[in-house]
C-alpha cells in the first residue's frame, strides 16, 4: 500500500503526523513502517495527488469539507458518476477496494471516542487513477481539521487496517445520499462490502457506460447491485433496474 499526503492539507498533514509517531519512519524520499510507503506529496490541493505508482493500492489522508460544518471522519472511492466539477474525469470511476474501505470504516467507528458522525460517502470528486484508491478524511471545518484526536483516531484506524487481507462480498450499492446511513450502516454490521455507491441525486447520470464501471472496476468480483427500497422516483428506478439487466449486475433489494 502507498498512503498520501499533503502537508500544504490541514488534516492530511495531521494524519501523517500521528501515523509517524505511531511507527512510520523516514527512510529514502517518504516514511514506511512494515513494507508500507508514506509520501508528501506537497500538493497544494489534495485532489491533485499523483497516482502512477508502484502499488497494490492508494490510501490518501484529506480534508472533508462541508457547508454544514459538521465533525465527521469519513471513507470513500473517489470517482464522478456525471461531471467532473471536482477533479478527475467525467462519467468516470476508479477501481474500489471495498474490503478495505470496510476495515478502515469498522475501525473508525471502533475508535470513535469524539462522538462523531462516521460515514461512508458515495463516489465523488478526483483523481482518476489507475490504481484501486480510498480517500480517509477528518471533516468538516478546519477546527476539526487540526484537531489532534481526530488524526489519532484516523491513523490508530489505518494502522489496524493496514494489512488486511479478507476479501467480504461486495456489491454496488444504490439509493440514498451523500453520506449513505443505509450503506455505511450495512459496512458497519453486515458481512457485506460496497464499493461503489450511486445516490439518488446521481440518478439522472446514470448510464450504462457507469454502471458497468461500477461492476467491473473492483479488486473483488461483484455481480449484484443492492437498491435501497424506496430511493429513487419510480422512472429513475425502472430505469436502473433496467441498466442492470442490461450489464449483467442481479438486483437485490433491501
Amino acid at each position: 500500500m502507498q498512503i498520501l499526503f499533503s502537508s500544504k492539507n490541514q488534516a492530511s498533514g495531521n494524519i501523517a503526523q500521528r501515523l509517524m509517531e505511531m511507527g512510520f519512519s523516514e527512510k529514502g524520499d517518504g516514511w514506511e513502517w512494515k513494507g508500507h510507503r508514506m509520501l508528501d506529496t506537497k500538493v497544494e490541493l489534495i485532489l491533485d495527488v499523483p497516482t502512477d505508482f508502484q502499488a497494490d493500492w492508494l490510501l490518501v489522508l484529506s480534508t472533508h469539507r462541508s457547508e454544514r460544518k459538521f465533525p465527521a471522519l469519513t471513507v470513500h472511492v473517489p470517482g464522478n458518476w456525471g461531471k467532473a466539477e471536482m477533479g478527475g474525469s467525467p462519467r468516470t470511476l476508479n477501481t474500489a477496494y471495498a474490503s478495505r474501505m470496510k476495515d478502515l470504516l469498522r475501525a473508525l467507528a471502533e475508535k470513535n471516542t469524539l462522538g462523531w458522525n462516521v460515514n461512508q460517502e458515495v463516489d465523488h470528486h478526483g483523481p482518476t487513477c489507475k490504481l484501486p484508491i480510498i480517500f480517509i478524511e477528518i471533516g468538516s471545518s478546519e477546527e476539526e481539521w487540526g484537531n489532534r484526536k481526530a488524526a489519532e483516531i484516523v491513523a490508530e484506524a489505518i494502522m489496524d487496517s493496514i494489512d488486511g487481507k479478507r476479501l467480504y462480498n461486495s456489491f454496488v450499492g444504490a439509493g440514498g445520499g451523500h453520506y449513505a446511513p443505509f450503506f455505511t450502516r450495512l459496512m458497519l454490521e453486515s458481512e457485506d462490502a460496497f464499493g461503489h455507491i450511486l445516490p439518488k441525486y446521481q440518478a439522472a447520470n446514470l448510464g450504462a457506460d457507469t454502471l458497468r464501471q461500477a461492476m467491473e472496476k473492483n479488486v473483488e468480483k461483484v455481480d449484484t447491485l443492492v437498491y435501497e427500497r424506496k430511493s429513487f422516483k419510480a422512472p429513475d428506478r425502472d430505469k436502473l433496474f433496467a441498466i442492470a439487466k442490461e450489464t449483467g449486475l442481479e438486483v437485490e433489494i433491501k
